[in-house]
């Protein structure tokens, strides 16, 4: 199976390794993938995604307010103050 993420397609970065005497060898610098389970079936996601679906739940749950909705919020705060 390759190292690759399922749902944004990152794969292994290429960089250079370096010597103490600044002599460069090539290696790989791999995605942290995680095995999650999204409706059923397993899947291979970075934790950047994992974090990214955590928060898009949060917000279609309404734990967490969008941009508009802290837009209005500071909005309403500063038409009570006048």
């Amino acid at each position: 199976m390759s190292r690759i993420d399922q749902l944004t397609g990152k794969r292994a970065n290429t960089a250079n390794s370096r010597s103490h005497s600044n002599i460069a060898t090539k290696r790989k610098q791999h995605v942290n993938l995680q095995t999650i389970r999204i409706g059923g079936k397993r899947i291979r996601v970075s934790t950047r995604t994992v974090r990214s679906l955590k928060r898009a739940a949060a917000i279609a749950h309404g734990e967490i307010p969008t941009r508009k909705q802290k837009k209005a919020a500071k909005k309403a705060t500063f038409a009570a103050k006048k």
